[in-house]
């Protein structure tokens, strides 16, 4: 895929998601870095994608490195003066040392196999100060329930047409959303993003063959304490 192409498809995602507000999802992300965390903040932030998020969370921390697998995704970014690095979560090559690193969007989610996570909690260990936090939310199944009623859609936006198939099994606990996007010159592209839905309590447990620990763990978007009933839960860890 070129990069003409890419550059379409990112809008078409970012169409998708353009009810979310991140000015408000920064404002939390600082909530709990003023919470967690004394003193200036070096900041890095895991599957980045757009870095939309990243550039709101810049206009209050300024040492900001942005971070994703995908460098396409990274050269699609808006402000083009933030620190980006392709890289792999669960394979850092940072030297220096961060005291607040956080991932969001559900990114942990596309890690499949949990050896995965326990990977990443190692991984984040090994850049984050001792005084630092790592925090990231996940998807639980209530918010695979939820979705696979609104996120089934399709539309046109700007000439480009879209189909968004959402499908959640539970036996195996993965939640697949289809992309099938015609762009403006007729090609189509496709696309499968699979995330596992983790049970609430993995995240805890995982942590106990790592070097980090979960410190607190809130209700997304909020400081009310999570549980197996919520949709989505905000982890906080820190270094052992």
């Amino acid at each position: 895929m070129d990069d003409n192409q890419y550059t379409h498809i990112a809008e078409i995602y970012s169409h998708l998601m353009s009810s979310i507000d991140y000015s408000e999802w920064a404002d939390y992300i600082y909530d709990i870095g003023l919470d967690f965390v004394e003193g200036d903040k070096k900041v890095l932030e895991l599957g980045s994608g757009t870095c939309e998020l990243s550039v709101e969370v810049l206009k209050y921390f300024n040492n900001t490195v942005a971070s994703d697998i995908s460098k396409q995704m990274l050269d699609n970014a808006m402000l083009k003066r933030l620190s980006r690095v392709c890289c792999d979560m669960t394979l850092l090559p940072f030297k220096k040392k961060f005291n607040y690193v956080f991932c969001a969007f559900d990114s942990v989610n596309y890690l499949l196999e949990s050896e995965q996570i326990i990977k990443m909690y190692d991984q984040v260990a090994s850049v984050l100060t001792d005084d630092g936090i790592f925090t990231f939310d996940v998807s639980l199944e209530n918010n695979s329930f939820n979705n696979t009623k609104f996120l089934n859609r399709e539309g046109d936006y700007k000439g480009i047409k879209y189909k968004q198939v959402s499908i959640y099994n539970e036996e195996t606990r993965i939640h697949e959303n289809h992309f099938e996007i015609v762009l403006r010159d007729g090609k189509k592209v496709e696309e499968l993003h699979k995330q596992r839905i983790y049970p609430f309590f993995s995240f805890f447990e995982l942590a106990e063959y790592s070097d980090l620990y979960v410190l607190d763990c809130f209700d997304s978007f909020s400081f009310e304490h999570a549980s197996e009933e919520s949709e989505r839960a905000q982890f906080v860890m820190r270094k052992r």
